[in-house]
């Protein structure tokens, strides 16, 4: 099997994080912080919560006495533990709370099981040439409502008060993020046990599965050269570097967001890519 992948930043901290087991693979995407506030040592609490997730995941994903959802629930104790010594987690506003989405495949036999709570996709191509993208559209939806809001100002360019934002933009933000993990909002990996229950759950036998990418939301500005299934074969020529250096020439391209509204110019981007029809 040929494994690819690769993380990438324009910023100073990388806010995505993907791992690799012997069984597993994932790919993690921190919600932007939408405070100033921050209580972890060094600076950046999306940061920790990211790479404590990935020194948990790679201890325990390959579990496969438990479901993907039970060890996800027994992280999110821990989790809520060791952030707690920092930061009284029920006194904390929704905007406040760390957040960040998720997508796992692990092989259990002859199974190949996918998961994915929030807006991070896990595409595959299957051996008959089918392509599916498991991914939680819910985030995306709302956050069209201030790409819509940004696209309306024309006046915005120096009325930025946060992170690039209007104050009617951020304003907007943390009223979507208030939605989080409730129903009729959206559901993520945060400081809910009960949120892991309301993930995308899927199984393919491993047979059947040509290809697999796990991908944080970053990559969406490919979509305006490639459909999911071109994308996962031009992956397979170029390889993950490449493409997220096509990736990032889209975004200066396109330094306006005319072609492409999006929140952000440059994303945290991370790709995972699994050809299960190769050999390295």
């Amino acid at each position: 099997m040929r494994i690819e992948f690769h993380s990438d930043t324009a910023k100073k901290n990388n806010e995505d994080i993907y791992g690799l087991t012997r069984r597993s693979a994932y790919v993690i995407d921190g919600a932007s912080a939408l405070t100033s506030r921050s209580f972890t040592p060094g600076g950046n609490d999306v940061t920790w919560m990211v790479q404590w997730w990935k020194r948990f995941l790679d201890d325990n994903l390959d579990n496969t006495t438990r479901t993907i959802q039970e060890i996800l629930k027994i992280g999110i104790m821990d989790f809520n533990r060791d952030f707690g010594r920092f930061a009284d987690i029920d006194s904390l506003e929704a905007h406040e709370q760390l957040s960040a989405g998720i997508g796992i495949v692990r092989k259990h036999g002859d199974v190949l099981e996918a998961y994915v709570l929030g807006d991070v996709e896990i595409s595959l191509e299957s051996k008959r040439g089918e392509c599916l993208v498991v991914t939680d559209s819910s985030i995306k939806d709302l956050d069209s409502q201030v790409v819509d809001l940004m696209r309306r100002n024309h006046q915005r360019e120096g009325q930025e008060v946060f992170k690039g934002f209007t104050g009617q933009e951020l304003d907007l933000l943390i009223r979507n993020r208030s939605r989080m993990n409730t129903p009729g909002g959206y559901f993520i990996l945060g400081h809910s046990l009960d949120a892991v229950d309301m993930g995308i759950y899927k199984e393919f036998r491993v047979g059947d599965i040509e290809k697999c990418l796990l991908a944080t939301d970053g990559i969406v500005p490919l979509s305006l050269r490639y459909s999911r299934k071109s994308l996962l074969e031009s992956i397979g020529k170029k390889g993950v570097r490449e493409m997220i250096k096509e990736l990032r020439g889209i975004e200066k391209s396109d330094s306006d967001r005319s072609r492409m509204g999006r929140l952000k110019v440059h994303d945290d981007a991370t790709l995972v890519y699994l050809d299960f029809g190769l050999q390295p």
